[in-house]
């Protein structure tokens, strides 16, 4: 082998982790992913992302978020404005339990629907502080249930 020095390559990634950007991902005709990354639990954040028009038939601000069966309370709808060939979407996202989490609304009209499916690494108490994705910013720290600083228990006498 002689002096050579061994080198090892490898491909960058082309998935659209690299430059720290919410990935939005087309599953079908009318249901689209959206990855947010790592957040941290009992967290409530603000999400502004971009997708392609092409998934809405009618006009965007015709669109309202679905609460039927049941509405879902982590996951809310706040905005939604057309830019040229692209929709702005704003959601509040309450990251409430560890793990991976995957949190679904429907966006509706009349004649239309679209499934926006949300997908989260949600780290639990001390396990670090994530970076979060462009357009992620966490508006609110809500008080962990476990941690009361109400007791029953009056102490020494």
């Amino acid at each position: 082998m002689g002096d050579e020095a061994q080198h090892v390559h490898f491909e960058e990634a082309t998935d659209g982790i690299k430059n720290n950007d919410i990935v939005v991902k087309q599953k079908s005709l009318k249901k689209i992913e959206i990855q947010l990354g790592f957040l941290k639990i009992h967290h409530v954040y603000e999400v502004s992302f971009v997708m392609s028009r092409s998934v809405f038939v009618a006009d965007v601000a015709g669109y309202e978020q679905n609460d039927e069966p049941v509405p879902n309370i982590n996951c809310r709808m706040i905005g939604i404005d057309q830019e040229g060939d692209n929709v702005v979407v704003e959601i509040k996202f309450k990251a409430l339990k560890e793990k991976l989490v995957r949190e679904k609304i429907v966006l509706k009209t009349e004649n239309d629907e679209v499934v926006l499916e949300f997908v989260a690494r949600v780290l639990g108490k001390g396990k670090g502080t994530p970076m979060l994705r462009s357009g992620i910013k966490c508006v609110e720290v809500q008080q962990d249930p476990e941690e009361t600083e109400a007791s029953d228990w009056q102490g020494f006498d």
